[in-house]
């Protein structure tokens, strides 16, 4: 008894599946890590731990809990529970996790820890737990993964007879919940759980890196139908247990100091050891290495032959049955059909170790998304994907950036940035903000509002300068040239006749020093107090009317009349901001063109910034629109996600590497429209907690977006040469965290990623922009190649030159200016496409498709100089593929067979199973639905290297090329690998059959 006449609890058996907290095994301190998880995301809840054991988990939950149910089947647990933790927010009941003793929609959350594995009724379980959640409610499961547990630790349970793999777990609860997030958790010198989507946890292993937990033994899934809450990487520490990292090592000195006393006796010859003894040693363990290989390569073909045996077996058909029910259940569920395997195979790598193949590298670097050295997370900080293999695909460098003179590049496209004349003392800013304002004062003011948030931008190079002084304009001139940037576009500040912030314009149009072509943009909104909040106090207002506008346009005559100033087509470039808020302004636009003729000019250009409230160009008499990000983008706010977030913070935060993603795909909304790339926006500095924010940015995706534009707008049918533009915001919005120049955290990086852009596009690039395709063709086939590295073009140069003369038209498209001069100069009479690097080889070849739909080939080979990093024999397969390919023989056989409508290798022809169907399933179907395709598994040619007939590809050239998102350096997963699975499909659509060979 105990002291309040309370029964003493019973002693739990040591079943090696209870958890007691008293033990400190492996297995208790994975247990207690979830708990405190659980813990931290229970406050305020009402939880259900299913499966709860003797209760020492429930009861952390319950320190923060609203309240917490406590059901294990169990009676000995529960009675153990009961009489151990006495909260009174904390009850205990004996029950199954398949028949919960809980009424419906009782709990806001569930967390049930080593349960499913248990059972065999999976689906009754998490039936239960669905019907006990209440509406948005949350589970947190956590199960052993059965491929990392087996024969692993001596703690594991022979109870856990229906083990999961991680896919299988996470599938499964998918079924059920429609947001989850998989987390891997397992012991390394104290418990880890990080999520497989996040790079925000590193673990350094001796020579090996991880940005997550990798070889997990346990997985958890947090899942709800609501929004999913924030749960941090974690690990968990008991401090002073045998597992604490000195105590190992104070263990480890004692035994090394007994084994050295002998040894301090001895001689330093005798310890030594000579030559022969060290390569004898080492010719041991390569001896020891090549029986381990031996034996694992034995292992590996004995269990392919036994995997064989089973599928081929008699008890494999007489299941049949139960796997077509099985999928029936799926199908009804929404899940996908599982396909599978006929036949089993060794790894090409295995057949050329045996064949005495010395060159095989069996260590390839973990090249996955959370473990890329080099390359950004594919999908940000707040984005959703998988944790799949990733390859370098950017030259840009993050992070500081040193200053590198460049030739000036006369470019076919245009950068022009947009340019705040603020930097400078002028009397109203002193009487609204105090003597020596500028902005620069806000800018040094501003602090960081959350972790990782980049505050204050500290300006290099030029410093904080003041635009009084002539030799700030020239440098900046002479720096955005060396970085190609091609003109600014000035801010000029007009109220009803009052001029703002005149002073460096006039400067600047005064001294020809100033090296740099511009154009003005009318700030024509009334002025207010916005920076302090304020934004219904107006300071200075605008008083639109004709004979304002006229009044306006006639002082900035000498402007447009400088030789600097940008022109299209003859005319000066002139730009409102907000159009709509002047009356009549198509009216004032014509009246503007009648006067810039009066002034002797050509007329006048007059493009408007395109806003949420902005009109269409045809109703405000415009020549064109320009894109003015932030505004009228579809951003996503990741404000309740991000961490330490200053509790008074009234703003928004959004991610950047979204609206890249989504800026990038955007249609135009009006038939001229200049594209804005837009760099990181970060109002901080004048808004303070009321900021918007675009977060995680990066140079990378920055130069992604500007690429993007910069090719629309060089290839744009719409556009005369004069009207190749792309602007950029901005180059010294500093107090609007948006700027080209230079700052202590990226130095010189934010035009260094400009200028790699631009420099594709110097004036050499004209011929590969809009390649002229012929009218007709004698020829009946053609090659399509891709060449991303200019070092495999030589190898596919080389097999094209063994075709006859004449028996096929060359088409190669490049995703660098170098690669189209080196094609080009091989062989001239190829047809030479610069396209931008996204969409892998699929979207250049849907460009090069259309293009040349009207020449009627009989077939087309699609072919690349991709490398496949991913795989040991990537090289071997791509040119054992491409000499099987490009020959005469393939041609031959299209000539023999008029019902042949694609040809590959055998070796790249694939079923659509679970394993390559996994993380393209969706985009597949959506596709299918896009161009009209009834989808059903059946073969996909992996590689996407063939020879097929155009007529199939007709349906696929209904996709917008800019569907394409940004290349982010996956092995899967994106559209061009959803493309690459319905090629097939469409042959056998259209009439035609796969041969392969």
């Amino acid at each position: 008894m105990t002291k309040d006449g309370m029964d003493q609890p019973a002693n739990l058996p040591l079943d090696g599946e209870r958890k007691l907290p008293e033990l400190q095994r492996v297995a208790e301190i994975e247990q207690l890590h979830r708990y405190q998880l659980a813990r931290s995301l229970a406050t305020g809840l009402d939880v259900l731990d299913i499966a709860c054991g003797e209760g020492h988990g429930t009861d952390a939950i319950a320190a923060n809990a609203k309240s917490v149910v406590g059901v294990d089947i169990s009676e000995p647990a529960v009675r153990h529970a009961k009489l151990h933790y006495r909260d009174p927010n904390l009850s205990f009941h004996v029950g199954s996790a398949t028949d919960i003793p809980l009424p419906d929609d009782s709990v806001d959350m569930v967390t049930s820890f080593e349960t499913i594995e248990h059972l065999e009724e999976y689906d009754r379980m998490m039936q239960e737990l669905q019907r006990v959640l209440r509406p948005g409610g949350l589970l947190l499961i956590s199960s052993p993964n059965k491929l990392e547990n087996p024969g692993k630790s001596l703690g594991d349970s022979p109870l856990h007879g229906k083990e999961l793999s991680t896919d299988e777990l996470v599938e499964l609860v998918d079924g059920y919940f429609s947001n989850t997030c998989h987390y891997g958790q397992r012991l390394s010198t104290a418990s880890l759980i990080a999520n497989d989507q996040s790079a925000a946890f590193r673990v350094l292993a001796d020579s090996d890196i991880h940005d997550n937990v990798a070889n997990a033994r346990h997985d958890l899934v947090l899942a709800s139908d609501g929004e999913l809450p924030e749960l941090p990487n974690s690990i968990y520490e008991i401090p002073g247990v045998p597992l604490e990292p000195y105590s190992v090592e104070d263990m480890q000195n004692g035994a090394t100091d007994q084994k050295e006393k002998p040894k301090q006796a001895m001689g330093e010859q005798e310890q030594s050891s000579s030559p022969e003894d060290s390569l004898s040693k080492l010719k041991g363990t390569l001896a020891e290495r090549d029986e381990i290989i031996s034996h694992l390569i034995e292992h590996l073909r004995s269990t392919t032959i036994a995997a064989n045996e089973v599928v081929q077996s008699r008890f494999w058909r007489k299941t049949s049955l139960k796997r077509r029910l099985s999928n029936s259940m799926r199908k009804r569920r929404g899940r996908p059909k599982r396909i599978w395997p006929e036949k089993f195979e060794t790894p090409d790598f295995v057949e050329r170790i045996l064949a005495g193949d010395t060159n095989v590298n069996l260590f390839l670097p973990d090249r996955r998304a959370s473990a890329a050295q080099g390359v950004i997370p594919p999908f940000g900080r707040y984005g959703k994907g998988p944790n799949l293999p990733v390859v370098q695909y950017s030259q840009v460098k993050e992070g500081f950036v040193d200053y590198i003179p460049h030739e000036t590049l006369e470019t076919v496209v245009k950068a022009i940035a947009f340019y705040l004349p603020q930097y400078h003392p002028f009397p109203e800013n002193d009487k609204w903000w105090g003597k020596g304002f500028t902005e620069w004062t806000n800018v040094g003011k501003a602090h960081p509002l959350f972790a990782g948030h980049h505050q204050p931008h500290c300006p290099i190079h030029l410093g904080y300068y003041d635009l009084r002084l002539p030799e700030v304009m020239e440098e900046q001139a002479r720096l955005a040239r060396n970085y190609g940037v091609s003109g600014f576009a000035y801010y000029f500040y007009w109220f009803a006749g009052k001029l703002l912030m005149e002073k460096p314009l006039e400067a600047m149009r005064d001294n020809p020093n100033v090296d740099m072509p511009y154009c003005m943009i009318w700030a024509n909104e009334n002025w207010t107090r916005r920076w302090d909040g304020l934004d219904q106090e107006i300071l200075i207002a605008q008083d639109h009317s004709l004979e304002d506008s006229r009044a306006m346009l006639q002082y900035l005559e000498s402007f447009m009349k400088d030789p600097r100033y940008i022109r299209i087509n003859g005319k000066p470039l002139f730009i409102v901001y907000r159009a709509h808020l002047i009356p009549d302004f198509k009216e004032t636009v014509q009246m503007w063109r009648e006067q810039a003729k009066e002034m002797g000019l050509d007329g006048l250009y007059v493009v408007s910034a395109q806003t949420a409230d902005s009109g269409t160009p045809e109703e405000l008499g415009l020549d064109a629109a320009m894109q003015f990000p932030p505004h009228a983008v579809d951003a996503k706010n990741v404000t309740k996600l991000v961490d330490n977030l200053a509790n008074e913070f009234e703003g928004g935060i959004y991610d950047y590497d979204d609206i890249v993603s989504k800026e990038v795909r955007k249609e135009p909304s009006a038939k001229k429209t200049f594209r804005t790339a837009m760099l990181s926006w970060d109002n901080t500095a004048r808004r303070g907690l009321k900021a918007s924010v675009f977060t995680d940015f990066s140079l990378t995706r920055y130069s992604q977006w500007l690429s993007a534009n910069v090719e629309n707008a060089a290839k744009d049918p719409n556009l005369s040469d004069d009207e190749r533009i792309v602007f950029i915001n901005a180059w010294n919005e500093w107090a609007e965290g948006t700027h080209l120049e230079p700052d202590q955290l990226y130095g010189y990086g934010y035009l260094d990623a400009t200028q790699k852009v631009l420099a594709n596009y110097d004036s050499a690039s004209a011929p590969f922009l809009r390649p002229e395709i012929p009218e007709t063709t004698e020829a009946q086939y053609a090659i399509v190649a891709h060449v991303h590295y200019s070092d495999t073009w030589p190898e596919l140069k080389e097999l094209i030159d063994t075709l006859p003369q004449g028996a096929v038209d060359v088409y190669v498209t490049t995703t660098s200016l170098e690669a189209a001069l080196i094609v080009s100069r091989s062989m001239p009479e190829a047809h030479v496409e610069l396209v931008d690097n996204r969409g892998r080889d699929v979207r250049p070849f849907l460009i090069t498709a259309k293009r040349i739909a009207h020449l009627n080939y009989r077939a087309v080979c699609k072919v690349h100089g991709k490398k496949s990093v991913y795989r040991v024999d990537g090289d071997k397969i791509r040119k054992s593929t491409l000499s099987a390919l490009i020959n005469k023989s393939a041609i031959k056989k299209f000539e023999a067979d008029p019902k042949l409508g694609m040809l590959a290798t055998k070796q790249s022809v694939h079923k659509h199973e679970s394993v390559n169907m996994r993380h393209n399933r969706a985009t597949v179907k959506e596709l299918a639905r896009e161009i009209g395709l009834e989808y059903r598994d059946g073969q996909f040619i992996a590689g996407t290297m063939f020879w097929i007939t155009p007529k199939a590809v007709e349906p696929l050239l209904k996709l917008n090329i800019n569907d394409f998102d940004v290349e982010r350096g996956l092995a899967d997963g994106t559209l061009a690998h959803a493309v690459e699975r319905v090629f097939v499909n469409l042959v056998e659509k259209s009439g035609y059959r796969l041969e392969s060979f």
